[in-house]
């Protein structure tokens, strides 16, 4: 038996640390600890998350003529969906462009 099995919620005294623990559940929150202790993390904003998972669902959706379409449906303009068209392009490009460039 080690003394992680002795660990509560009573022994962190920091706030964000029973927020944590409130969230994940105590076993969770001590794996944490014990990975990343001493060390400063950073959680990203949902809005940041979802964003990159709204924009690669767009380029899935785009047909090559439906900038519009997308703009409604995402409540962005058309200008702003085709640079992000061309941003998901340099990352990801589609399985039939990449497909072109072999032959």
């Amino acid at each position: 038996m080690s003394l992680w099995d002795d660990i509560s919620i009573d022994d962190f005294d920091d706030g964000a640390m029973v927020v944590l623990i409130d969230t994940v559940g105590l076993k969770a929150a001590k794996k944490l600890v014990e990975i990343f202790g001493g060390d400063e993390f950073y959680f990203p904003k949902a809005e940041s998350v979802i964003r990159a998972a709204r924009n690669r669902r767009i380029y899935k959706e785009f047909t090559g003529y439906n900038h519009r379409s997308l703009a409604i449906k995402y409540n962005l303009t058309a200008r702003y969906i085709r640079l992000l068209i061309d941003e998901q392009r340099s990352i990801k490009p589609k399985a039939n462009e990449k497909q072109l460039e072999l032959f």
